[in-house]
């Protein structure tokens, strides 16, 4: 049985995440597990629901009336002292097992959330709405308090590491557009402070290329890495005792 990918990158997941709710799959549930626990929910989900299974497989059980099922998972920020997998389970339309026995939310009522981002549906101009991934109001608010904050304080090495953590921003359009908006509020706010043009280089923030190859794991691998994590950790504290 092929179990699903694990991807070590947070924004492959999310572009896994927005093309499958995107294709249908707008129902979900999800939750966070230790690694060492992955391989028994990927084997129960796919004995219980089937999520290993083949396209043909899909369409077949689709003209019987059957939700199709599918796992997406992301090994976790490797910041964490005690990492966690991070899953979600998305569901098409359809009865089954998986509409049983899991509570599964409306994406587009109860959206998906991830580390200050949040899926949602956005309108286009001449052109059906879109799903895509934006800044929570929280998250979208606090970077602007602490762009305010850094420059208003005149916290040099502060702007240059908020600038750089903006740069990170996860490449999808509506959060492309707030990074810009941050960006240009930040320039704002020093042109206002500091009487003067603001020295640091333009925002840029890439797109996802349409044939940008995902990176993923296999499930084994991921207690290998956090093991590997865990000694290199051990290592450091035991550096900085000596």
């Amino acid at each position: 049985m092929t179990l699903p990918p694990l991807y070590p990158h947070k924004t492959d997941a999310m572009r896994r995440l927005q093309n499958l709710v995107s294709r249908g799959h707008a129902r979900w549930t999800g939750g966070q597990i230790e690694p060492r626990k992955l391989p028994a929910l990927c084997l129960k989900f796919a004995d219980r629901y089937g999520i290993e299974r083949s396209a043909q497989q899909r369409w077949r059980a689709k003209a019987q009336g059957e939700a199709s099922a599918h796992l997406v998972l992301w090994l976790g920020d490797p910041y964490q002292s005690q990492r966690r997998v991070h899953w979600w389970l998305v569901v098409s339309p359809g009865g089954g097992l998986v509409v049983e026995l899991e509570q599964l939310q409306d994406a587009g009522r109860q959206r998906i959330e991830l580390t200050g981002y949040e899926l949602v549906q956005m309108p286009r101009k001449g052109r059906a709405a879109a799903w895509t991934w934006r800044m929570t109001t929280t998250n979208y608010q606090a970077w602007q308090e602490r762009l305010r904050t850094v420059i208003r304080h005149h916290d040099e090495p502060g702007i240059r590491q908020s600038l750089h953590s903006l740069r990170r921003t996860p490449p999808f359009a509506e959060s492309r557009r707030q990074a810009f908006e941050l960006g240009r509020l930040a320039q704002a706010e020093w042109q206002r402070c500091r009487r003067g043009p603001c020295p640091y280089d333009g925002l840029y923030v890439g797109w996802f290329g349409r044939f940008q190859t995902t990176k993923t794991l296999a499930i084994s691998a991921s207690r290998r890495i956090i093991l590997t994590e865990r000694m290199a950790k051990q290592h450091e504290v035991h550096a900085s005792i000596q």
